[in-house]
């Protein structure tokens, strides 16, 4: 098991903590795109949040993030469901804006002083909860935490770790969920913030991934690991889901690529799959 979350309870069991070791699945969704380091951080870190949000998921739950930046159509969408499915996509007016572009741009200059976050939460029997609040810290994970003391009322912190190599690919992400269960004293998430911020070379060690599992015990004294949960990253596309872009299309280009015998590939912006459609399958579709 590649990618999982520990869960945990410590401090008397008045907070849980979840650490979460995700490299393998934020190299699958990050790494096979042409993107810039800034683009990877942020749709890696977006992931990774929704990827700790699945582990307080029960039943058929469900929920969808949608990280907006100033520019209404730079967006990060992040999916997870109670089983740890998760998968994470940039809107297509980001992922085709010029390299250039995005290259001179932060994180936090990338999202602007009119960033949100929207939360949307499929709680089972028709009902879904939203919850929307700005981004006053503009890098993502502090701005989950924004989220959840302000549109959920419960105290969270987030930390997320993410590693690059010489060559801008990723080769470590790991994340730690802090949140208080009723009765704890608020000072307890400074306590856990503070413990996380003094640990970083330990959490972000890429040479030590098969000692993950100790990393609890190494920040936390009074600490149980209650659960492992694994997590996944799975896209859920397939080469019907794509027929209809081939509709949009107009019938001029459809004719020709058949009657050419050329085929047409359309690539899945989530996972990076790639579908070709023969002449023979355009032709009847056309027909």
């Amino acid at each position: 098991m590649n990618n999982y979350i520990l869960k945990t309870l410590a401090y008397n069991k008045q907070v849980r903590i979840f650490f979460m070791e995700n490299t393998d699945m934020i190299k699958e969704i990050c790494n096979n795109k042409n993107i810039s380091n800034t683009l990877k951080t942020a749709l890696g870190k977006t992931v990774s949040i929704g990827t700790l949000i699945s582990a307080t998921l029960k039943g058929n739950q469900r929920v969808s993030i949608k990280v907006n930046a100033s520019n209404s159509q730079h967006k990060i969408f992040a999916d997870v469901d109670s089983m740890g499915n998760i998968r994470g996509y940039i809107s297509d007016a980001l992922l085709n804006e010029p390299l250039d572009t995005i290259n001179n741009l932060s994180v936090e200059e990338l999202i602007g002083d009119k960033g949100y976050i929207q939360v949307m939460k499929d709680i089972g029997m028709h009902s879904v909860f939203t919850g929307v609040t700005d981004m006053p810290y503009r890098n993502i994970v502090d701005d989950f935490s924004y989220y959840f003391k302000q549109s959920e009322q419960t105290d969270t912190f987030f930390s997320v770790n993410m590693v690059y190599n010489e060559d801008n690919e990723i080769i470590l992400s790991r994340g730690i969920m802090a949140q208080l269960l009723p009765g704890a004293p608020i000072s307890l998430i400074d306590t856990i913030k503070e413990i996380t911020f003094e640990n970083q070379l330990i959490l972000s060690n890429f040479n030590d991934r098969k000692n993950f599992k100790e990393i609890p015990h190494l920040l936390f004294r009074d600490i149980e690991i209650v659960e492992q949960y694994p997590v996944q990253f799975l896209c859920g596309c397939s080469k019907e889901f794509f027929y209809p872009m081939l509709y949009s299309l107009n019938r001029e280009e459809l004719v020709d690529a058949y009657k050419s015998e050329k085929s047409i590939e359309i690539v899945c912006n989530v996972c990076g799959k790639k579908y070709s459609f023969s002449p023979q399958e355009i032709k009847n579709l056309v027909q």
